[in-house]
């Protein structure tokens, strides 16, 4: 686990912008090419507290050696939610990769209603817009685990997924769709486990990892909406930081079928993305900040 205060230096880098900060692009070097994901494409000043988040999570390095994790045919590409030290498949850990250590949840439903708070009539989740995974606690539970939707996804929409960035080149997600996919959930305990069910290998039979993740455009990281007031980075709690007062997500969530007893400790958030099929489905859920 991580402190938020090893990132007070990046308050410099805030800047005290407008209520919406001009749209940003990250860049995702994974093991397999690079892909680009623009934040906020139409400057919707709602979605400025999901951009803030992702930027924090880049700029602090948490996508780096990040698993790509679940490609699932004609539904989404996720990834965010586990770690692993090494690409090779035979040194996967026996119970599962390492979960993501984030940020705290980003609050999109102020009045815990389990509905989002702003109008997202013209948010939907389509091909190759990105949206948050989230846990059973609902539209407040998307913390680092995001999805690439690979096709008319529409459905999520009024289930608290938020569309807050897109990829306009998807060549490099279809060449990832494309690998072979190998079923891990039994050899990691998880037996069915959604997490370990799809996950896509290289062509020299390894896992495919996020290498790098950094901020491409713009001025350096410009943080705005929770995070505008600078030295707030000092303070930024960390899920599962005991001393942050901040809540950790557990694999115990009552929606989740994949339970603790079945899971390693420390093995990662709760995070789902609903199958068409089967909503509300579980899974066990830097580089420089400048540009280049």
């Amino acid at each position: 686990m991580f402190s938020a205060k090893r990132f007070a230096p990046l308050a410099l880098l805030v800047l005290a912008a407008a209520s919406v900060a001009p749209a940003q692009t990250v860049r995702f070097q994974t093991s397999v090419g690079a892909f680009d994901m623009l934040l906020n494409p139409t400057n919707n000043a709602n979605l400025q507290p999901l951009v803030d988040n992702m930027l924090a999570n880049v700029a602090a390095g948490v996508y780096r050696k990040s698993v790509v994790n679940r490609a699932v045919e004609d539904f989404v590409l996720q990834i965010g939610s586990f770690t692993s030290d090494s690409r090779q498949l035979s040194e996967t850990p026996q119970f599962g990769f390492d979960g993501t250590n984030s940020f705290d949840p980003v609050v999109v439903d102020a009045n815990n209603d389990g509905q989002v708070d702003f109008d997202t009539s013209a948010l939907t989740n389509t091909r190759g817009t990105i949206s948050l995974a989230l846990s059973s606690a609902g539209p407040n539970s998307g913390s680092a685990s995001f999805f690439v939707n690979l096709t008319d996804n529409s459905f999520l929409d009024d289930q608290g997924f938020v569309p807050f960035a897109e990829i306009a080149d998807m060549t490099v997600i279809d060449r990832i769709m494309g690998l072979e996919k190998i079923d891990l959930s039994a050899a990691v305990g998880q037996q069915g486990s959604l997490a370990y069910t799809d996950v896509p290998l290289a062509s020299d039979g390894d896992l495919v990892l996020i290498e790098t993740a950094t901020v491409i455009s713009e001025n350096n990281t410009l943080f705005v909406g929770p995070l505008r007031n600078a030295f707030g980075l000092d303070d930024l709690p960390m899920a599962g930081d005991s001393t942050s007062g901040a809540s950790s997500f557990s694999s115990s969530s009552s929606l989740d079928p994949f339970s603790a007893s079945n899971m390693a400790a420390g093995s990662g958030s709760s995070i789902a993305v609903p199958e068409p099929t089967a909503l509300f489905l579980a899974m066990i859920g830097l580089a420089a900040a400048t540009r280049r």
